[in-house]
Parts: C-alpha cells; structure tokens; sequence
C-alpha cells in the first residue's frame, strides 16, 4: 500500500477504532457450558491460525477429549447455522466456507458449528454432539463468548503491518493488546533471519507482558485435491508450474511453494476466501499452456469438489503442516492443565 493510499484510509482506520472499541464496550460475554479455547490473530488474516486449530483439536482428541470448533464461515451463501461431522460428507464449501468445511476434513473424529454468531449456534447443537471443549475459531478479537484460553498467531514474515488499524493497515488491534493474550504462537518462522526472529520474539515477549512464546514453520507435502494421494513432486520439477490461491498471505504461499524446491512460472492471486466455481477454474487454467501444472493451497482445494476430471489432473495441492522450532511441550501443557484435563 503507497503512503498516499495509507494516509487517505487514516480516518476509516480511526473510525474502525471507535466502532471495535465500542463493540468490546456493550458486549456482555456469556460462558458456555463448556470450556474455550480462542485461537485468532491480531491482523486480518494469513497467519497460519487454522494449522494452530488442527494442531489442537488432534491434541484433545489424544488426550480422549470430544473437541468441537466454533467458526463464522466467511463468504458462504448460507446464513443458517450448520453442524460438519464425519469430515464435513455432503457438505459442499459454498454452504459451509472453505476454513471450516477444511478443518472438518482435516480431523474428521472433531465437530465443526458454522454460525455468524458463534453463541448461540453452539447452544442449538450442544444437546446433539456433548462437546468436552470449545475451539473458538478466530476468536481474539470476540467478546460475546467468555473465553478460558487465549492463542494468538503472528505471523514472523509480516507481525504487524504497517502499524496501523485496518484499512490503512492489516491490525485489528495495536499490538499493546497481545497482553489479554495467555499463549502466542509466531508461525512462518522460516521466513525470517534468525535475527529478525529473535528480535519478534523478545518484542512479543515484552509486549505480552512475558506469555509463553511458540515458534513453528511449515514442513511441506504435495497432495492431489481429494487431499488422500501424495503427489509426485518431481514432476513439479519437470513442468511448467502456476500457484494458484485465495488466501490471506499469497506472498507467503508463493514463499512456501519456492522453499520447497519447485519453481514457479508465474501466480494467480483471488480474493481472500472466494468459491472457485467450475467456470473460473476453467477459464483460468486454459489461458496457460496445456501441460502446465498449478499448485493451490488445502483450503482452496476444498472448494474444488465438482470440477470436472480433466481440471483436477492438473490441480496439486500444497499441504502444511507445522513443524514446531521451540515450546510445543509447553504449550500443550499449558492448554491441558489451563482446561483442567492431565
């Protein structure tokens, strides 16, 4: 974003900031009858936060613990609350929103509630599924909820902008509010020099008022769409290859693409969270050369279930998963001995 730009957006961000100071005033959080857990970030999006929820949920479920995740679904065409269980099976992600139908898929044993207001979404279904916990999908900045356990996700290749509210910047909040945070969890921590990493985290240490900090980078896999096969990643090597993405952080996916040994001709970039209907996917795919390859990200995989065979043979997916660098041990203990489960 150019200064001009920055400066021209100031007052929106200076209204934002009364608006959420105003939403944190009037709201009254109410507890559910369940612990919760929050994981969220204080910017807008492309943090890595949904491999933090992953990562959870596989950790209750071990620990023999019936986790359920809360979420509002962004951009699906549905506002009626929805339960995902079993993987999210006939559930297409124009209903559901890319994020959770992938989180449903990602942990099948775990239940996903899919409502605008996350409160009583989870009241409807409570009855039906008897959750051990709640996983407050994106939940730092809500204050309807009474939460148990703050996560906060950083993102060490861009923590915090340009330092200002959105929409001049990418905040929610000024850093300042890492302090309500319990655990904050720096991804993409292979991004950075090892200086530059080191001075986030005793920042974040500071800022935080000395919080556990967790650092994790991503240890990459190459899948075809259904997410079940490996993909071969040699004969990325050997083609011409696009990426493909609707993500928060496409810099960082094009990163990620590159760190693990394929390079890439040219990237497509889509808004944060669109539904790629067949059309677009098509149209989009034929514009490049006829064998050429094009690698998407797991959340966008997932909305690409009816496309038709000829499109999926040339669609890869790049699967993430994080590879913690220091205080995984400490974290999940944490999270156990914060819900009352040893």
């Amino acid at each position: 974003m150019s200064n001009k730009i920055m400066f021209a957006m100031y007052p929106l961000s200076f209204i934002y900031s009364i608006l959420y100071k105003a939403d944190r005033t009037f709201k009254n959080p109410r507890r559910l009858s369940k612990p919760v857990v929050s994981v969220g970030n204080l910017t807008w999006g492309g943090t890595g936060k949904t491999p933090i929820v992953i990562e959870i949920l596989n950790l209750l479920i071990n620990n023999n613990l019936k986790p359920v995740v809360l979420t509002r679904g962004y951009y699906r065409n549905s506002r009626s609350p929805l339960l995902l269980r079993n993987g999210g099976i006939g559930v297409d992600a124009s209903s559901s929103g890319d994020e959770p139908l992938l989180i449903a898929k990602s942990v099948p044993k775990s239940a996903v509630i899919v409502g605008s207001n996350r409160y009583k979404s989870a009241l409807r279904f409570e009855s039906e599924i008897s959750p051990d916990v709640y996983i407050l999908d994106d939940g730092f900045q809500h204050w309807s909820i009474q939460k148990d356990l703050d996560i906060v996700c950083i993102n060490a290749a861009n923590p915090f902008g340009n330092g200002m509210l959105i929409p001049a910047g990418i905040l929610r909040e000024k850093p300042k509010a890492l302090k309500r945070a319990d655990i904050v969890v720096i991804t993409n921590s292979d991004m950075v020099s090892d200086e530059k990493l080191n001075e986030l985290k005793e920042s974040v240490f500071i800022l935080s008022g000395q919080k556990p900090i967790v650092t994790y980078y991503g240890n990459f896999k190459y899948k075809t769409v259904d997410l079940n096969t490996s993909f071969d990643a040699e004969l990325l090597r050997k083609s011409r290859v696009y990426s493909l993405s609707a993500v928060g952080f496409a810099k960082g996916f094009k990163n990620s693409i590159e760190r693990s040994g394929i390079r890439i001709k040219g990237e497509i970039v889509l808004r944060d969270h669109v539904i790629c209907n067949h059309g677009m996917i098509k149209k989009i795919i034929n514009q490049k050369e006829k064998n050429s390859l094009f690698i998407v990200t797991a959340k966008d995989a997932v909305k690409l279930k009816n496309i038709s065979c000829d499109i999926k043979e040339r669609i890869v997916v790049l699967v993430v998963e994080p590879q913690f660098e220091t205080g995984r041990e400490q974290w999940e203990q944490k999270v156990l001995k914060r819900l009352r489960f040893f």
